[in-house]
């Protein structure tokens, strides 16, 4: 028998919600996309923007800068980080106003992960 095996390059057609971290959009269209050991720059149109940016999965932490909320470990002294490695983590800059909602955000899917995890 068989099998196909899916084969796709991460850094050219990665998925949204599993693969990137965070995002920053910049002009003319320019949005930089953070996965784990990589980052891209694609241009999108305003439609495909406003899409990524509506998205519930991500966070607005600051003035063009849309955080992964299920990818977040840690938020601390102004920062989001979404590894725990010390000085080489990868992290984005959060605004104090902002770091209280996303806290409650994290927890509340901490909480739904949880849940999941009795049910099964």
């Amino acid at each position: 028998m068989n099998v196909a095996l899916e084969v796709r390059n991460s850094y050219e057609n990665f998925i949204l919600v599993k693969d990137i971290m965070y995002f920053r959009v910049g002009e003319h269209g320019l949005v930089s996309f953070h996965g784990k050991n990589y980052h891209i720059k694609k241009r999108m149109s305003i439609e495909q923007i406003h899409e990524i940016t509506t998205d519930s999965s991500f966070f607005k932490v600051n003035t063009d800068c849309y955080v992964n909320t299920r990818k977040i470990k840690q938020i601390k002294d102004g920062k989001v980080f979404f590894e725990i490695k010390g000085a080489e983590s990868k992290f984005a800059s959060i605004t104090k106003l902002r770091q209280y909602r996303l806290k409650e955000i994290v927890q509340q899917h901490k909480t739904e992960v949880a849940a999941e995890e009795t049910v099964n």
